[in-house]
């Protein structure tokens, strides 16, 4: 049988030592694959309630009123517009004697869960009848509104 020298014996035992990290580190090392998923929440429509109601109207005058506009979605909104009304027939007096308007401008960002407070003018015809005396006017309205997040 032949002798390993002292030398050889240090190599053989170095390499001995990498080859057995190696298989140590190769044991522990390991990867994976897969998916994740998320999922998208919907819009909740917003709602429109009067406010202020202004001064009271006559033939050819005009009124500031106020509107709330609420969001209760779980992420800020941006009014893009408000729609003009035009008044319902009301007790004889005919529809489309009280019109609305948005003076300015309407845009403005409404908190998640929030709210915002809009100004709009009222406008009665200047040829509204007696009819039109000591009535309430209900002008529909709708808003546009874009997620702003």
């Amino acid at each position: 049988m032949r002798k390993i020298s002292k030398r050889s014996a240090v190599v053989l035992g170095a390499a001995g030592v990498v080859v057995v990290a190696g298989v140590a580190y190769a044991a522990w090392s390991s990867s994976g694959a897969g998916t994740g998923s998320v999922s998208s929440t919907t819009s909740v429509n917003s709602a429109i309630t009067p406010g202020s109601s202004g001064t009271a109207l006559y033939p050819g005058g005009g009124t500031d009123f106020t509107v709330t506009i609420d969001n209760p979605n779980d992420y800020p909104v941006v009014v893009t517009g408000i729609s003009a009304g035009s008044s319902d027939e009301v007790n004889g007096c005919a529809a489309g004697t009280v019109t609305s308007a948005i003076p300015g401008t309407t845009p403005g960002t409404i908190a998640a869960k929030g709210s915002r407070t809009y100004t709009l003018h009222a406008t009665m015809n200047a040829n509204a009848g007696d009819a039109c005396k000591s009535q309430t006017f209900t002008l529909p309205l709708t808003a546009t509104l874009a997620s702003n997040a």
